[in-house]
């Protein structure tokens, strides 16, 4: 279902507020679609050497590089670098562990890297928390069509965990079911097998109905690190294989006339690595990973770092989820991919990037039954949400506090009925 963007229809019920005299950093317009990237074991210490060095050889990677906005010094999770926890802190936005100091809310509490036939990160993971929301939890319950496709069997706890049976009900607009996944596909593949995993997606990308937000993660480079090590002759060729098939796919996103200037891309890993393992959390190699955002508002060849208000390049430092700024990590692909999609985060996420400097903007997603969510960084307490029924009498605004929700820094708000009522942000 195509999303009701914005810029569309606010004017007829919206009266939306610029809150700054600066000039924003550049901003991410909407789109419809977007591809969500996870290259497993993608050590980018590894991968800013080849492209730099034999950029011939990794030409798609060098294509993101100079097309879009990137780094190749973001991280994942603080505590553990395996492929399951850190797959759901993607899915989910929460840090595996509960952080020094923050409520036992806050983190998605699953830990292994090899999960029972059965588990879910509700049942299994921090019980404190009895549903942790996901990317697609939101897009699914905004109408938004929703697949992921994995080349671990590992990883199907990220699908069952959001099924028919283990999904939350749908509180958004038109009832659309428990599951918030509408295409799944979870098989082992590696070497070239992974390009037949690639081939499902690009079917559907090729298609006359592609889906709004595909997850897919590539096994390669990871399986090849844990059988030749790290920075092997074996696993950059494995990262060349994985460079071909990111080249499938950005020549569909860039050839289908349904997604030229309607999509995005966003390209992140799961971890590092070093020698055979990526086991110790604290190895610069195995923390330290690449994270690619192309769409078509994305300045080309710039700092992903540049984008962000609340974001900061840590060096060389292994930085700890309560450091202010954060870094980017791959937890925040997933608010990321629902900004793009003009909706709001995940709720209870922790890892929210928002986009520009000093400005604060008032965003807004319309359901199907005419539900809609604003939403609008928390950037300390310095704005209130207020609402009035006519735009003539300056003292009819009302501040708005009953119902207003943090997300890890975003604010939400929903109203079953918006009517003829007029929104918007005050500066305090």
């Amino acid at each position: 279902m195509k999303p009701n963007c914005l810029a569309r229809w606010r004017t007829h019920f919206l009266a939306a507020v610029l809150l700054s005299c600066c000039a924003p950093l550049a901003r991410a317009s909407q789109v419809n679609y977007v591809v969500h990237v996870s290259l497993d074991g993608l050590g980018a210490k590894y991968l800013q050497f080849y492209v730099t060095n034999a950029p011939a050889q990794f030409p798609w990677f060098n294509w993101l590089i100079t097309n879009g906005a990137s780094t190749m010094n973001a991280r994942c999770d603080y505590d553990i670098s395996e492929t399951v926890p850190n797959h759901i802190t993607m899915f989910t936005g929460r840090p595996v562990s509960q952080p020094l100091g923050m409520p036992n809310t806050v983190h998605h509490g699953y830990p292994s890297n090899f999960p029972s036939v059965n588990a879910t990160v509700h049942l299994h993971g921090n019980t404190n928390v009895p549903y942790k929301a996901s990317f697609f939890d939101v897009a699914h319950d905004f109408g938004r069509t929703t697949a992921f496709y994995a080349s671990k069997t590992r990883l199907r706890i990220c699908d069952q965990s959001y099924d028919a049976t283990n999904g939350a009900l749908d509180t958004e607009g038109v009832n659309n079911g428990t599951d918030k996944i509408d295409f799944a596909s979870v098989v082992d593949s590696s070497g070239t097998s992974v390009s037949n995993l690639v081939n499902t997606l690009v079917l559907n990308l090729s298609s006359s109905t592609p889906t709004n937000y595909s997850f897919i993660h590539i096994s390669e480079p990871d399986l090849t690190g844990h059988s030749f090590g790290w920075g092997s002759a074996n696993w950059s060729n494995a990262v060349r294989n994985v460079d071909l098939q990111l080249g499938r796919i950005i020549t569909c996103l860039t050839t289908n006339a349904l997604l030229i200037d309607d999509v995005a891309l966003i390209v992140s890993a799961d971890h590092g690595g070093f020698g055979t393992s990526h086991t110790t959390a604290s190895l610069l190699t195995n923390y330290t990973i690449p994270f690619f955002l192309w769409s078509p508002a994305t300045p080309p060849n710039i700092d992903v770092y540049s984008l962000f208000a609340n974001r900061g390049n840590p060096g060389t430092s292994r930085v700890d989820w309560v450091a202010i700024p954060q870094p980017i990590r791959n937890a925040d692909g997933g608010n990321l991919a629902l900004s793009l999609l003009g909706l709001p985060p995940i709720p209870g996420s922790f890892a929210v990037p928002i986009f520009g400097a000093t400005n604060v903007t008032m965003n807004v997603a319309r359901a199907t039954n005419g539900t809609h969510t604003i939403w609008w960084p928390g950037t300390a307490n310095a704005f209130v949400l207020e609402s009035a029924s006519s735009l003539g009498t300056p003292t009819s605004w009302q501040t708005i506090s009953n119902g207003v929700v943090n997300n890890g820094g975003m604010l939400t708000y929903s109203v079953t009925n918006l009517g003829s009522q007029f929104y918007r942000l005050r500066k305090l």
